[in-house]
């Protein structure tokens, strides 16, 4: 992403120092046949690009693209009312017209409005140098025309790269938000870890393979939030999720079922190992706790039922569901796997 964003800039920064060039050498030439104006608007220019490049520096695409495009479109316009229409201007309207098409503002509204600006300028400076003032053609009117067609030409050969590259980072961006949405979508924005419809989806996958569940909730939980605060009871979930995952094998998978709910799931392991990797967790649980205050902590403990082994993901949540309620309506602070 970053590569094609250097290439945007080197190729954005190409085009704004060929403009410099370019509106250099039309200030010495306007200054040469006396058309003073002229050569004035060129020569502001340069420092009109100079503040582009920079902003380019800045990663201020916006910027550069609307000063340098507003300078050429009012030099244009200067440049075709007062030679007249033979000496080409007018083709530079059109060619700069073509790059709001570019998609280089974050507004696309400003695409919209500097589109229609365009527009009506040309229209306007037709009206004004091709039909009610017309002027005929002076000195130079065919170097300039030819000058000006050529930069033009070599102008789009430029912007359709541009062009090409803006639609590749378009695509990334794209592609990016996507993985963020599914991302955003599938996992628990308080502890890290997958919800239930990531987990749904990763065990219908897994249907053919043998696993064991182990579902718990975390005792009297709804005590410590009237007690403590629900920032208490946030901190008691991330901790939960911390154990969990520093914990279990990398092969199972640690799932935030809802509430406090949470569901583990073994699938490279015999269901008696599995049952002492739960042990040694549950031991661990009782042992850690969550600080409250500067000079306050607390411990919670968690119930868990575990299923049997099998490949009905369906089959064995009901089973450690079912076994999680058990032991929650008699001593809690256990391990259920009848």
């Amino acid at each position: 992403m970053n590569l094609i964003k250097d290439n945007l800039s080197f190729n954005f920064k190409f085009i704004l120092t060929l403009f410099l060039f370019v509106t250099l050498l039309y200030s010495v030439l306007f200054y040469l046949i006396n058309i003073k104006i002229l050569s004035i608007i060129s020569f502001l220019g340069l420092f009109i690009y100079a503040i582009s490049i920079k902003s380019i520096d800045e990663n201020n695409y916006d910027r550069a693209f609307l000063l340098s495009h507003l300078h050429i479109v009012i030099s244009a316009v200067l440049a075709t009312i007062i030679l007249g229409w033979d000496y080409g201007f007018y083709l530079i309207i059109i060619a700069i017209a073509s790059t709001t098409y570019l998609n280089i503002f974050k507004k696309r509204i400003i695409t919209y409005l500097l589109a229609g600006f365009d527009f009506i300028i040309f229209v306007f400076v037709y009206l004004i140098s091709n039909v009610y003032f017309p002027k005929s053609a002076g000195d130079f009117a065919q170097i300039f025309y030819l000058s000006n067609l050529g930069f033009l030409l070599f102008l789009f050969v430029i912007i359709f790269k541009i062009y090409s590259i803006v639609n590749q980072i378009n695509i990334k961006d794209l592609h990016k938000h996507k993985y963020e949405l599914k991302t955003a979508s599938q996992t628990d924005h308080l502890t890290g870890l997958i919800n239930k419809r990531a987990l749904n989806t990763i065990l219908a996958k897994k249907s053919n393979k043998k696993i064991t569940m182990a579902m718990c909730d975390i005792d009297n939980f709804k005590s410590i939030n009237d007690k403590f605060g629900h920032n208490i009871g946030d901190e008691v979930l991330k901790t939960l999720a911390k154990i969990f995952t520093e914990n279990t094998n990398k092969s199972d998978i640690v799932c935030r079922w809802g509430g406090e709910e949470f569901v583990i799931v073994a699938t490279n392991t015999s269901r008696t190992n599995f049952i002492n990797q739960i042990q040694n967790i549950r031991f661990i649980i009782n042992q850690t706790p969550v600080k409250v205050s500067s000079d306050q902590s607390i411990h919670f403990t968690v119930t868990f039922g575990i299923s049997d082994s099998g490949t009905d993901p369906n089959k064995l949540t009901e089973q450690a569901d079912k076994r999680l309620y058990k032991g929650k309506h008699s001593v809690k602070n256990c391990i259920i796997t009848k």
